[in-house]
Order: structure tokens, then C-alpha cells, then sequence
């Protein structure tokens, strides 16, 4: 009798511990998509620009890039063959931050362009930035995702800390707007943020300026927006030389009213430009 007594209370103290672990992220009704980032170097021959374009969209199913403005017309000509869509408006600098989605997997319902700055004035560099942004209609769980894309200047942090330069408060204004937009645009669907953001993820959160984007973005607050490092660490030696520059986040709320998780995420290597790209996986609740 007191050893039956001694299992009903064990088994009270498992079902107790199991009860308070979190939830599984990604219930199983869930359906899963692919996001990426990659900065194809705009200096790149149409070739090696095709060799990128082609092996990051192979791994994905939405792609923010960067840097690919002077390619606009060749990425038009790419989208309609390939069955994506593509938002790269204006001219070359508004149209670098582009956004492709495959069609087969979305459908568009609605796009936008916020100027942020221009550090030096028209045809100066660097040249002016623009937050991207796109909302899909995510054809296999019926919810709405909204893809925001943007790149930061560069030579704006140095181990974390901020250079004092004209360009660097022009990156910490399109930080700012960036989380701005992710706030606005959560009200709408699920939210994701991608681009090369020119400040490396390790040095940001232990230097942890306020302006930066690990103190505006993340730090480890919710509802807010979380990365791919914060949440399965730096991957490989960097994403652009030893630095991880390159990001994924999505906007994680409070769990009672989370739809969607990012499971994972990898690094893709071999690109002929100077930057690795970063694809996350995602899985979505069905509405």
C-alpha cells in the first residue's frame, strides 16, 4: 500500500512539471513557410547575380534583398518567369530593399515605401534608405504575413558602440521607424522583418547601445520583435566576414495570442557575393 501511495504521488509531481513546461512551439495544426534575407553585392556580373538570386530563392518561400536596384528590370524579367511576385519601387536606392514571394504560396494584398533619410543629399553616398514593406495573404494557413525589408548604412558600429557619424543617425532613425512599422503592421497579421542591418548581433547585445537594434528590437521583451540569433544563436563565423549583420526577425507577442513561431533557422553559404544569406522557418496556426 505505501509503495502504490509513493507512485500516485510521483505521478502527481510529473503530471505537475509537465503541466508548467512551456508549450511546443508550432502546434502540430500549424503549416510551415520559409523567409530569407540575402545582399547580393551590386557589383556582381549579371551571371554571379543570377547564381545568388536563383540559390537563395531556392531555399525560400518570401526573400528580402538588398543592394539589387540596378538589377530592377533583370528581377522583373526573373519574378514573371519564375512564378514570384516582386515589390521594388521607385529608383535604384528605393528599389534595393526588393521583396520576392513565391506565388504559388501567396497572394499580395497590399505594399508600401517609407523614405527614412539621406545621409548626404541626393547622389551622395550613401545613399538614401527606404523601409520596404509588403502584406501577403499566406494561401496555405489563410493568415495574413507582412515581409519588411530594409538595409542600414554601413560603418555605423565598431564592437557594438555607435561611430559618431552624420550616416550613423540616419541608421538609428530607420531602426526606429522599422520597429515603428512592425508595431503598426502587427495589427494587421503576423509580422517579419529582414536586411542587412550593418551592426553585428553579438557585439550589439553586449555593448547593448540604445539606439541599436538590440535594445530597439529585442531585448528580450514581449511583445516585440525577435531575431534568429537571439533565438537559436550565431550560426557558423558571420554572415558578412566574422560579423552576423544579416537578420530574421518576426514579431513574437505574449503566448496566449502567438499564431506564429520561428522553428529554426541556417545560414546559406556559397554566394559570389560578400554576404551569406539567412533563411528562417516558420510555422503558422490555419485560421
Amino acid at each position: 500500500m505505501r509503495q502504490k501511495r509513493q507512485w500516485f504521488a510521483l505521478a502527481g509531481v510529473l503530471a505537475l512539471v509537465v503541466g508548467l513546461l512551456p508549450a511546443t512551439p508550432a502546434a502540430a495544426a500549424g503549416v510551415t513557410f520559409k523567409a530569407a534575407t540575402l545582399n547580393i553585392y551590386n557589383g556582381l556580373d549579371q551571371a554571379d547575380f543570377l547564381h545568388d538570386l536563383n540559390l537563395i530563392a531556392g531555399k525560400a518561400d518570401l526573400v528580402g534583398l538588398n543592394e539589387v536596384g540596378n538589377r530592377k528590370a533583370l528581377l522583373q524579367s526573373w519574378a514573371t518567369d519564375n512564378g514570384w511576385w516582386l515589390y521594388a519601387p521607385g529608383g535604384t536606392n528605393q528599389a534595393g530593399e526588393a521583396l520576392i514571394a513565391r506565388k504559388s504560396a501567396f497572394d499580395v494584398v497590399d505594399q508600401g515605401s517609407i523614405f527614412v533619410c539621406d545621409t548626404n543629399g541626393p547622389g551622395e553616398v550613401p545613399p538614401a534608405r527606404y523601409n520596404n514593406w509588403v502584406k501577403y495573404r499566406h494561401k496555405a494557413s489563410g493568415r495574413n504575413v507582412v515581409h519588411i525589408n530594409a538595409h542600414a548604412v554601413a560603418s555605423i558600429e565598431n564592437a557594438g558602440r555607435p561611430e559618431d557619424l552624420p550616416r550613423t543617425k540616419c541608421a538609428e532613425a530607420q531602426f526606429q521607424g522599422l520597429k515603428d512599422l512592425a508595431v503598426d503592421k502587427q495589427r494587421e497579421g503576423q509580422v517579419i522583418v529582414s536586411g542587412d542591418l550593418n551592426v553585428d548581433f553579438s557585439a550589439d547585445r553586449a555593448y547593448g547601445y540604445a539606439k541599436f537594434p538590440w535594445q530597439v528590437f529585442e531585448a528580450n521583451e514581449l511583445p516585440n520583435l525577435r531575431s534568429n540569433y537571439n533565438l537559436y544563436g550565431e550560426q557558423g563565423t558571420g554572415t558578412h566576414g566574422n560579423r552576423h549583420i544579416d537578420y530574421v526577425y518576426f514579431w513574437k507577442r505574449l503566448p496566449a495570442y502567438q499564431l506564429m513561431w520561428m522553428t529554426g533557422y541556417d545560414i546559406v553559404g556559397g554566394t559570389k557575393s560578400d554576404h551569406n544569406g539567412v533563411v528562417a522557418t516558420f510555422s503558422v496556426e490555419q485560421a
